[in-house]
């Protein structure tokens, strides 16, 4: 039944993205948007994808969900004078098939973004395992202009040993990091580690899984620059995100024109 599912939902493309702001913690202004998909197919989208992993049809239900979410975020883009970061999520294995590089150009082409508005997402738990090929696809990406971010960082032993060998334009810290920030000086210490190395090393560091007030304090005292979580927004449908940026787009032009 699940194949059947999952060939009807790429088949039909019976999936959309919601947006989730990224926010620099200095302005409180979205710097950029992750695309998240959802689908009423499947109640949560790692199950979609977890079965969809067994499939032969796993990259190229990638490729449609990364199409369709450019796309949508195009006509983000096309409403507002700032040219916003788009975040996509990428699975390792299909970020190493041949064809990834081409096919993302292609889609990239047939809209009005650039490839240094992209984000590509990557979680490092199968990286590790080929990090040399990794390194070389990730350079490429990076020669082409495409940002490289990786998620989770800290969750798991080889994270660190990710952000290292590839390299990346943004580490993302797991939201574990963030939740009761301000009463755990551990935390504190660990955080300010990594943010010390990106600074350091001309890297864009995102604490995700700001959630209470506290936490944005404190993630702020301690030099945290770009910040993600529920406190700030939530995943919003393309509709709801386009009106704000054109609400916004509004209000500066009236401001400037004061």
């Amino acid at each position: 039944m699940s194949i059947a599912k999952i060939n009807d939902l790429i088949d039909n493309e019976k999936f959309e993205h919601h947006f989730q702001g990224l926010y620099d913690l200095q302005t409180l202004t979205p710097i950029g948007y992750e695309a998240l998909l959802r689908t009423d197919l499947f109640k949560k989208p790692e199950i979609l994808f977890e079965k969809a992993s067994h499939t032969n049809r796993f990259f190229e239900l990638e490729m449609r969900s990364i199409k369709k979410a450019l796309q949508s975020y195009d006509k983000i883009n096309q409403s507002t004078s700032k040219e916003k970061k788009i975040l996509i999520n990428v699975f390792p294995s299909n970020l190493a098939d041949p064809d990834f590089l081409d096919q993302l150009n292609k889609i990239l082409g047939e809209t009005t973004l650039s490839a240094n508005q992209i984000m590509i997402e990557i979680n490092e738990s199968e990286i590790i395992q080929n990090v040399d090929y990794f390194s070389a696809m990730v350079n490429e990406l990076q020669t082409e202009g495409y940002l490289i971010a990786i998620d989770d960082v800290g969750k798991g032993v080889s994270s660190l040993q990710a952000i290292v060998e590839l390299q990346p334009d943004i580490v993302k810290m797991d939201r574990f990091f963030a939740k009761h920030l301000a009463k755990s000086s551990r935390k504190q210490e660990m955080v300010k580690s990594i943010v010390t190395y990106c600074y350091n090393t001309d890297t864009k560091f995102v604490l995700e899984g700001i959630e209470i007030l506290e936490d944005l304090e404190m993630a702020k005292a301690i030099g945290v620059s770009i910040v993600q979580g529920f406190l700030l927004a939530r995943p919003e449908s393309l509709e709801v995100i386009r009106k704000y940026e054109m609400d916004d787009k509004e209000d500066n032009y009236f401001s400037a024109k004061r």
